[in-house]
């Protein structure tokens, strides 16, 4: 089966002069540290869909909205509940109890995941939000889509995202989501696994910060590699 052609949607973003070295898929690398809430963009609403469609998203949109009315002024079900209960020192220590114990429950099921993504997929990130790993990965999430393609030219690393999500089936629309020059970037570290997604490397940045990334294919990645250490 023929591979995608990633070098041609690529070609539309090079600057003049620059050459395309290598362009490849980019393969969202699993168990990457999430992007803190302080750190996101808000999301743009995609334009309303005109005709049929449109007026199909209005009438949903308004069935999700709570309802007012008589509904809206009814008495809720809490004001029925005995406060003597609900005031009673007992209850509310059993009620606190409860709720610490399902907090560390919690707590440990998350560690037990956090220690099998690490033993599954090794540690993808050495830096804080503030280095030049943590702001790659901020403005990728940041730039919204998909992200498909990566490329590799005589100048820089960029990433491209394609706008065009959704269930609809339509033409791409690629932006630009991030882009760091030759001269920020230390290594392209190979990481080759033996379990999909095969082609990882790290990107290492000259502060001492790096990120997983990750090509669909060994080869692909070492490709990436190989285009960097002979720039």
């Amino acid at each position: 089966m023929p591979k995608t052609d990633h070098a041609t949607p690529c070609r539309q973003f090079l600057h003049p002069g620059e050459v395309l070295r290598e362009a490849w898929d980019y393969h969202e690398y699993p168990d990457l540290p999430l992007v803190p809430a302080h750190l996101r963009a808000p999301r743009k609403r995609p334009p309303r869909a005109k005709g049929l469609l449109g007026k199909l998203s209005d009438i949903l949109d308004k069935a999700s909205q709570p309802s007012g009315g008589a509904a809206a002024s009814r008495p809720s079900d809490s004001r029925l509940l005995n406060n003597r209960l609900i005031d009673n020192r007992m209850t509310r220590a059993a009620g606190n109890v409860a709720e610490n114990l399902n907090e560390a429950q919690e707590d440990i099921e998350d560690a037990l995941d956090d220690a099998a993504n690490r033993a599954l997929f090794g540690k993808t990130m050495e830096g804080d939000w503030t280095s030049m790993a943590g702001r790659f990965l901020v403005q990728v999430g940041n730039a919204g889509g998909s992200p498909r393609h990566q490329a590799l030219t005589d100048r820089r690393l960029f990433v491209l995202t394609d706008q065009a999500t959704g269930w609809r089936e339509r033409e791409p629309e690629l932006e630009l989501a991030v882009q760091i020059q030759l001269s920020n970037i230390a290594e392209l570290r190979p990481r080759p696994r033996m379990t999909f997604p095969r082609g990882r490397f790290d990107l290492v940045f000259v502060d001492g910060s790096w990120l997983a990334l990750s090509c669909s294919f060994q080869e692909d990645m070492q490709a990436m590699v190989t285009a960097f250490q002979g720039r």
